[in-house]
Parts: structure tokens; C-alpha cells; sequence
């Protein structure tokens, strides 16, 4: 896959083209079991990237520190199982057009029990995504 180009403009806005990829970067802090991550942008104390997990596959235990993450469902669905605080686990489906927010700290994992293939844009805030899988 080709490297994106950045055009910048004088007002500090920029269009990022191309190159984005679920490659599990060191920029998008790697993966998590079958979840891959790739980085697309990091601008003022916030990230913006994307998720992919492919039908049957799931993500490992993992969390992000104090990193809130937002997740805009593409394509397909995501299952997530978020721990609670009181030892209990939500237990939940967005499907394509949803939009899912984790609070920081909490531990999950993402599951595809859907038959085709699902993509995210994630968004954290933080200028650097932290991921600390714990599997």
C-alpha cells in the first residue's frame, strides 16, 4: 500500500490521503489477538485510526490506560464484552452506522460473530494510543 500524502494547508488544517491500513503499526500501538490496528492521524491530544476483525475472529483482553476510545462501525458488526467494576461483564452489538464508546481503563475484548469482515475508525484521546493486552 502506498505511504499517505498529507496536503497542509496555511490555516494548519490538513487532508490525509491514502496509505491507511490495519498493518498493527508501532503507531497504532499494535494489535490485540485477531483485532489489527493502523494509524492514521494525531492531532491535538487526539488519535484517529482504524480497526479491522475478520468474520469468527476475535480481539485478546486488553485496555487502553486512561484512553477513552470511540468506535464508528464501517462495515459488519463487533460484539463487545466490557468488565464492569462490580465483576460483571456488559455484553453488547454495534452493527455498521453505530457508533460504541469505551471508557478508559476499562478492560475488553472485540468479537465478530458475524459472517463477513468488520472495519472501525477508531478515535482515543490521546496524542500516542496506548494498548495493553492482557492475554
Amino acid at each position: 500500500m502506498p505511504e499517505p500524502v498529507v496536503t497542509e494547508f496555511p490555516s494548519g488544517a490538513r487532508v490525509v490521503s491514502g496509505g491507511l491500513e490495519a498493518d498493527n503499526s508501532a503507531a497504532a500501538a499494535g494489535g490485540s489477538g485477531g483485532l489489527a490496528r493502523g494509524s492514521a492521524l494525531s492531532e491535538g491530544g487526539m488519535w484517529l485510526g482504524i480497526s479491522e476483525l475478520p468474520a469468527g475472529h476475535a480481539s485478546t483482553l486488553h485496555h487502553h490506560d486512561g484512553q477513552t476510545t470511540i468506535v464508528y462501525l464501517v462495515r459488519g458488526e463487533m460484539t463487545f464484552l466490557v468488565e464492569r467494576g462490580d465483576g460483571g461483564t456488559d455484553e453488547f452489538t454495534a452493527r455498521a452506522g453505530e457508533i460504541t464508546a469505551i471508557p478508559g481503563g476499562l478492560r475488553h475484548r472485540e468479537e465478530n460473530r458475524g459472517t463477513g469482515p468488520c472495519l472501525c475508525v477508531v478515535v482515543r484521546n490521546a496524542d500516542q494510543p496506548r494498548v495493553v493486552n492482557l492475554e
